[in-house]
């Protein structure tokens, strides 16, 4: 008797348990902004100094988020060991609006970084910092120092996975906008379909006249194709494929809430309405190391839209 009352309390606290996951998920799927205002901001951003700028200036329902790739390679690790982001975009993200902007930061830029004496380029934050969550934690505060935003959250990758990506969801059709045929990269001009291979030749590529710059906006480029191709292929095969891709191989500070959140959002996004920009600069050389220096009044021109 004692035994079936068990099983019963058991069973009850199970559907009780559902119905409340259930519930929070149809919440933050139809408002997903309550995924971001109920719960603590990342200890990373607490502490940055964001221009100071009163927190009530700061639009509640709008979220900054940095996707920074990682240069990780199987010949950095053997050779190296510390890796840097490489690639750095931040996503203003209005989640009642769902309107999207991309700002795209160049990995040479020459900013400050908390703690360190003078300037350096932006992606060795995350080296100096010590990799690992303590180095996302720096590159977060270097990035809202320099751009006065509170980006509190991140999404990372490591870019040589790339090719498993793009090969789960079927490849990405985009135009090469120029012969590519150095630095292991082997890629003809014009419309094509990229398998991973040649997506990752593609993203990684940056042998022309402005290097690094004319790179960017490649993977500006390729970052709306994809979306775009994910809206295409929105099938759960595709899913669960792009689910094994990523499998152990993505690095965030967002909970799953936060995450169930964004989904929501972004599947209403078109990819041709996100706006994107560039930190606008000049190339800037000081002992024989070639930076970024940014042109922080146009780059203030630039926030006021982005933001």
């Amino acid at each position: 008797m004692e035994k079936k009352r068990l099983i019963f309390i058991l069973v009850i606290a199970v559907i009780i348990a559902l119905s409340i996951w259930t519930y929070k998920s149809y919440n933050v799927i139809n408002n997903p902004e309550t995924a971001f205002k109920n719960s603590e901001v990342p200890k990373s951003s607490s502490d940055i100094n964001t221009a100071k700028k009163d927190k009530s200036e700061f639009n509640t329902d709008k979220i900054y988020l940095a996707f920074l790739g990682l240069d990780m390679t199987d010949e950095r690790i053997k050779t190296i060991g510390n890796f840097r982001t490489d690639t750095i975009g931040i996503f203003s993200i209005d989640l009642k609006t769902k309107k999207v902007n991309l700002l795209s930061i160049p990995r040479d830029t020459y900013v400050k970084i908390p703690g360190r004496e003078g300037y350096d380029k932006i992606n060795a934050a995350y080296p100096y910092g010590g990799m690992g969550k303590s180095g996302y934690e720096l590159s977060l505060k270097t990035i809202s120092n320099f751009l006065g935003i509170d980006v509190s959250y991140y999404v990372s990758i490591d870019m040589q996975n790339i090719p498993q990506i793009v090969d789960a969801v079927g490849g990405i059709p985009i135009n090469v906008e120029e012969d590519m045929h150095s630095h292991g990269a082997n890629l003809n001009k014009g419309y094509q379909v990229l398998d991973g291979k040649k997506a990752e030749e593609y993203v990684r590529w940056r042998y022309d006249l402005m290097g690094d710059i004319n790179r960017v906006k490649r993977q500006q480029q390729f970052l709306l194709a994809f979306l775009k191709q994910l809206k295409t292929n929105n099938d759960i095969s595709t899913y669960l494929k792009l689910y094994n891709a990523f499998k152990g191989d993505i690095y965030t500070n967002l909970n799953f809430n936060q995450i169930l959140a964004l989904m929501s959002v972004m599947k209403d996004v078109n990819a041709d309405d996100i706006k994107t920009y560039t930190v606008p600069g000049s190339f800037y050389n000081l002992n024989n190391i070639s930076y970024w220096k940014p042109d922080m009044e146009k780059l203030n021109e630039i926030l006021k839209e982005f933001k």
